[in-house]
């Protein structure tokens, strides 16, 4: 019995460790931290695709990520989001509105690796003003989400 489990948790192990050996891993050039503002990101965004976080400073300093995206101008999409009276995300605008935000955003060329590194970013950061159901359902994708 104590080797038939044995074996079991081996098969498992081995077919865990194959599955995440497949798995594509993308190294992103993260840009940022840089304080939230339309001048900011004209000055920092470019106007090619990527990824992106955006974070509120804690009292601590420390900056919790609350909201992450993708888009294929990035400058554009963030610039979107700053015109909280046109903002759909009443989270996000409530945060903008109260608290000191900051963005980082990483370029990245294809719609499937931005789909799938948005979906990692949202299961590392778990951010409060995500939606789930709008997270794309993208390849299984390794990222440095810092």
């Amino acid at each position: 019995m104590r080797n038939l489990l044995s074996k079991r948790n081996s098969q498992n192990i081995t077919k865990n460790t194959n599955k995440n050996m497949n798995k594509k891993s993308i190294q992103l050039d993260w840009k940022g931290y840089f304080e939230y503002t339309d001048g900011n990101v004209q000055k920092y965004a470019p106007t090619k695709a990527g990824v992106y976080k955006i974070g509120i400073k804690q009292k601590d300093e420390k900056l919790a990520v609350r909201y992450v995206g993708q888009a294929n101008d990035l400058d554009r999409r963030l610039k979107e989001h700053l015109d909280l009276d046109n903002e759909p995300n009443e989270c996000l605008v409530e945060r903008l509105r109260k608290y000191h935000a900051e963005f980082s955003f990483a370029e990245v060329s294809t719609q499937s690796d931005r789909d799938g590194a948005e979906k990692a970013l949202y299961d590392f950061y778990k951010p409060a003003c995500n939606d789930a159901d709008t997270i794309p359902n993208g390849p299984d994708i390794e990222i440095n989400p810092r």
